[in-house]
This record gives C-alpha cells, sequence and structure tokens, in this order.
C-alpha cells in the first residue's frame, strides 16, 4: 500500500487540498479562490494546481500517492463518477468530473459528496472513532448528512442518500436552491440565514444588519448575524431561533429514519454556538419519540477545518483496504 493520499475538497468559494498519511495527519496544505463560483473548466483547473501545488510543497512524487479523494457540494455519483447536479457552483449537471480530473492528473482520483467524506473522515479518525452506525451531519452553507452503516458509508442507489436538507418540511415556503419550496434547507442554513436577514430588512424591520450588509446583496455571513444577534438584536437572534429549530427538526428525521449510535454534527455555522445549538436541541427532542431521546450521542466534530481533506483521503484509504481484502 502506498503511504499518502491527497484530498481536495471543493466548496463554492474555496478550493482546499492536503497530502495526508494513513495515520490521518496533514502533511501539507494548500487553498484556492480562484475557481469561486465559475463553471467547471475553471474549477477543474482549479484543483489541478491544487494537486500540484500539495505535491511540490511536500516534494514527494505521484508514485507514493494511493489516490486523490476529491469532495464536491451537491449531488454526485460517487460509483459512477458523476456530479449529479449543484446548488452553489454553475453548469455541473452530470458532469464526468472524476474521470475529467483522473485524466489530467495521471492518477486515480475517487469522488464522492463532500458531505459524505466527511462523515468518513469522522469515523476513521475523529469524534465517531469506535462506532459502528454514525451520521454526520454539516450546518455549514447547506445542511446535509454523511451515513455510516455496518462501519461503511452508504450513499444510496444513484450516490444521493442523506439529502435530509432538501426534504420539504414547510409545504409552500420560501424557495431552496434545489428549485423546491420549504426544504430543512431554506431555514438551516448558511443560504438560510441570509434569506430570512433580508426578508427582515426588505420588510422594514429595525435591525442591526440593515447596516450590515454586504455589498451587491450578497450573502450574509453567519457570523454577522450572530455579532448582531449577541448585541441583542432581535431580528437576528429570531432567525438564529427559527434556523436552530429546523435544525433540530433535521436532526429529529436522522435519528427516527436511521437510529445512528453517534450523530456528529460540524459545519462552520456550529461555531454560533448556544444561540443556534440551544433551539437546535430543543427542536430535536420535540421531535423525536420519547423512546428515542437516549439512543443517540449528539457530539461535536474534531477535524474541524481539515476535515473534508483529511475525509476525501480516508475514504482513498478505506476503499485501497477493500479491494485487498
Amino acid at each position: 500500500m502506498k503511504p499518502y493520499a491527497i484530498g481536495i475538497d471543493v466548496g463554492g468559494t474555496k478550493i482546499a487540498a492536503g497530502l495526508v498519511d494513513r495515520a490521518g495527519i496533514v502533511l501539507e496544505r494548500f487553498t484556492t479562490q480562484a475557481h469561486a463560483e465559475q463553471e467547471p473548466e475553471f474549477v477543474i483547473s482549479a484543483i489541478e494546481a491544487a494537486y500540484h501545488a500539495v505535491l511540490a510543497q511536500s516534494g514527494g512524487e505521484a508514485a507514493d500517492i494511493e489516490a486523490v479523494g476529491l469532495g464536491f457540494p451537491g449531488n454526485t455519483n460517487g460509483p459512477a463518477g458523476l456530479v449529479l447536479t449543484s446548488s452553489n457552483l454553475p453548469a455541473w449537471d452530470h458532469f464526468p468530473l472524476r474521470d475529467v480530473v483522473a485524466e489530467r492528473l495521471g492518477v486515480p482520483v475517487l469522488l464522492e459528496n463532500d458531505c459524505n467524506l466527511c462523515a468518513v473522515g469522522e469515523h476513521r479518525f475523529g469524534a465517531g472513532r469506535g462506532s459502528r452506525h454514525m451520521c454526520y451531519v454539516t450546518l455549514s452553507t447547506g445542511y446535509g448528512i454523511g451515513i455510516i452503516i455496518n462501519n461503511q458509508l452508504y450513499v444510496g442507489h444513484t450516490g444521493t442518500a442523506g439529502e435530509v436538507g432538501h426534504i420539504v418540511i414547510d409545504i409552500g415556503g420560501p424557495p431552496c436552491g434545489c428549485g423546491k419550496h420549504g426544504c430543512v434547507m431554506a431555514y438551516a442554513s448558511g443560504v438560510g440565514l441570509s434569506r430570512m436577514a433580508y426578508e427582515a430588512i426588505d420588510t422594514g424591520a429595525e435591525t442591526l444588519l440593515r447596516e450590515r450588509m454586504p455589498p451587491d446583496r450578497q450573502r450574509f455571513g453567519g457570523e454577522v448575524i450572530a455579532a448582531a444577534a449577541g448585541q441583542g438584536d432581535a431580528v437576528a437572534r429570531e432567525i438564529l431561533q427559527t434556523a436552530g429549530y429546523y435544525s433540530g427538526v433535521g436532526l429529529s428525521m436522522v435519528i427516527e429514519m436511521l437510529n445512528p449510535e453517534v450523530i456528529v454534527m460540524g459545519g462552520g455555522l456550529t461555531r454560533i454556538g448556544p444561540m443556534l445549538l440551544e433551539p437546535a436541541m430543543a427542536a430535536m427532542r420535540e421531535h423525536t419519540q420519547p423512546e428515542l431521546w437516549d439512543s443517540v450521542r449528539i457530539v461535536p466534530w474534531q477535524l474541524e477545518a481539515d476535515l473534508g481533506i483529511i475525509g476525501a483521503a480516508a475514504n482513498v484509504f478505506a476503499g485501497a483496504e477493500t479491494v485487498r481484502k
């Protein structure tokens, strides 16, 4: 077995890449925003540049790399190597990203949804170690889960299992980036927080957020809303309360449907803390059968900023081990 994998985590505005050893240690890191919200060719070029930058920083050779693990936001069919669609990046419908990147890099590539890879990373190297049945829930730009069943990543028939964020819970509710209305993600996500902030401003609410609007109506950052809430802004507090509530509704769905031992909660919005997480825990209990309240441990992520990189690499190592059994 080769000693290293390169994990590459593609986000809507940032690509993070790292050289990872089999103990889950990130030895080199590289980030770029060259692709931000661009179409496939720009993103692929940025992926290629990130791969070569990490390899150059390490002084290593491609012969030492088991494969590249590639995480992508949106619906993916990992076994087929396809990006099915993405609400955060344009023009990706049924794009054969795995094979295109593998040809450009000259090394094997494993493609998977980014949240699924976070689940693999936390299960193998982080807060989910030792559990057989685990879910990773991300509360970030979007809302989604990765599912581990009997120590294996579960992706479903077409690779899209775990899209809890796109379950409709408010019939006729606000629009979601997936094209439907009233999804969990329309509330419990960075996108949802920003939508609610602009909705409050546009309806004339008195709020500190009005003077803190990003230029050109770009997306409000969760930290901006959290800061206003921390200063006592009632509108900002209500937005966080609402997002937390629907996040907890999503957790209750995970518990009721999958009955995991552990739910690892991660993503940048979890750093907001009690103003978001306390209403989430309250809503989870409200919407979960009482006999299941104590069936699961809900714990914070451990790998944090490196999770996407480590998870992508962990998926490579897991795949290599399976092949060699």
